[in-house]
Formats: C-alpha cells, structure tokens, sequence
C-alpha cells in the first residue's frame, strides 16, 4: 500500500498540473477573436472574465443561452463560459456533478477549451474519494468507506477500475476484521449445532446440487435474485444485479435460509458475502447470530 505522504505528493502533482490546463483554458477563452457579429451579452460575459467577476459573467452566459439563434462560434464560446463559470463558482452554487455535467456538454463543441477543467473535475473527485476511502479503512470503518466509494458512483465518469480496487480493500477489511474475531467461534458451535439440525439433508449434497439449491431459494415470484454463485469452504459469494436490491430487501428470510443451509452444509460459521454485480461492493453480511441461534443480516449502505 503507497504511504499517505506519497498519495499526497501524487494528488498534488496532479492537481497542479490541472491548474497549468486551467490557465491556458482561460487563456484561450481570452483569445477569442473579435471579429464579425458577437452576442451582446456573450461578449458582457467575457468582459466580466477579464475581470474575474464569475458570478456576474454567468448571468450574462445565461442570459445569452435564452437569447435567440447563437452562430456555431458564439454556441461554443457560450458553453465553455458556463463550464468555466460554474467551475470557478463551485459549491455550494453547482456541485461538483453539475459542474461536470456542464462541462461534459461544452467539451462536446468541436473546438471547446473545456475538455480540461473535465479532466481536472474528475481527477479532484477521485482524489477525494481515494482519500476517505483510505481514511474509513484505517479506522476499520468500512461502512464509511463504501459509503464513499456510493458517492463517488453517483458521479458522472465514475472510474470502474477504481471502484473495483476499493471494493477489493473493502473486502480485505472485512476478512480482517472477521479473523480478528476468530476466538469467538466457540460461542458459536450451540448455534452451528442447531442449525445444522433444521438442515439434515443439505450436507450430503455436493456443490452442482447446493448451488441449485440456493437458486431454488433465491428465487421469487419468478424472479432470480442471485445472478453468480461462488462457493468456498466456508464463504458463499452472492453476486446479485443492483435493479433486483429491492426484491432482495423485501426477501432477506430467503438469504437467512440461505446462510442457515451453508452452516449446515460445512458445519461451521459459514458466511454468506451477497455483492453488486460489477461494482463488487457489500449490500449485505449474513452471519450466524449465537444468541438467536439463526443466521442474520448485516445491512451495508446501498447504492441509489
């Protein structure tokens, strides 16, 4: 794992490196020629640039997009005024998602100067993102962490890789965090006990059975609510759509019965991971309750 001190060496090279393509942006917007018909207002806009009045210059960009037909020039000049008003205006004002979403709109324009402060926008948000994820993981707050790694899916351009190597250190936590606690499986054994009892045909199958089983069980009304099956020793790893979240929270007996039957199966303190599909991130732990002598879920913050 890289050290903070590098991460933030790294973070701010980049960034600063972004802020050298933000001034040549403005430059360039600078630089648009003057010559034939301008929009009077998109031209009050740049002249409230020049004088880094922001706020001022995105009422008269604003103003110009209301205005009537814009030439393809003034359209562009237009869109990249927004973009880096927005920019430069920030939160609370735009967020950053709508910052990008303008942005993204601009860079579209053949000949935009947006295409940067994009890249910067995104380049900030998964910084932000490595950082709280870094920090809920120290702390051994992994809720915290996937609520971050939520967050940042909600963000236009969400980087999947990243989101799949935080879903890996989310994991890696997790596994951690359970062999941590590992002394505590002899309180367990009344409960794997009784449990293995209400599931007396379930150890002799093998795993093309159990793993029909589980379909069987996961399945309602018709619908599949498990779309992969990845059978360990003692883990079972549900990879389950994100569009079938609500069917699965109205159904959570199902997973119970489920984790109950993998407890069974290994007589052990099985574990049930159930995962989003693609993402991999946790939507629920089931486990084994000693006190209830029944499996139980742990419900993880979900995505939106």
């Amino acid at each position: 794992m890289v050290c903070a001190d590098a991460r933030g060496r790294a973070s701010f090279m980049t960034l600063t490196r972004f802020s050298r393509a933000l001034t040549l942006t403005i430059a360039i917007m600078f630089a648009v020629v003057a010559t034939g018909c301008v929009n009077s207002e998109i031209a009050a806009g740049r002249a409230d640039l020049a004088k880094g009045n922001f706020a001022a210059a995105h009422e008269k960009f604003v103003a110009a997009a209301k205005s009537g037909k814009l030439s393809s020039s003034d359209q562009r000049e237009l869109a990249d005024g927004l973009c880096l008003t927005e920019f430069k205006l920030g939160p609370p004002e735009y967020s950053r998602a709508e910052q990008r979403e303008t942005c993204a709109l601009a860079a579209a324009h053949p000949g935009t100067s947006s295409a940067p402060i994009v890249t910067s926008i995104d380049a900030v948000e998964r910084a932000d993102t490595e950082a709280a994820v870094h920090r809920a993981l120290t702390d051994d707050d992994f809720a915290e962490a996937e609520g971050a790694v939520i967050h940042y899916q909600t963000f236009p351009g969400a980087d999947q890789r990243a989101i799949g190597g935080w879903s890996k250190q989310i994991w890696g936590t997790i596994e951690q965090d359970e062999k941590r606690s590992k002394n505590q499986n002899r309180h367990l054994q009344p409960a794997i006990a009784a449990i293995s009892e209400r599931y007396p045909t379930i150890r002799a199958m093998n795993e093309v059975e159990f793993k029909r089983w589980i379909m069987t069980n996961a399945t309602v009304s018709d619908i599949r609510l498990v779309d992969r099956i990845d059978l360990r020793r003692h883990t079972l790893e549900l990879q389950v759509a994100s569009r079938n979240l609500p069917d699965i929270a109205f159904n959570l007996d199902h997973f119970i019965r489920i984790n109950d039957a993998m407890v069974a199966r290994c007589r052990c303190a099985g574990r049930t991971n159930i995962a989003v599909e693609g993402s991999g991130l946790p939507v629920y732990l089931v486990r084994v309750d000693p006190d209830t002598r029944n499996s139980a879920a742990l419900v993880m913050p979900q995505p939106h």
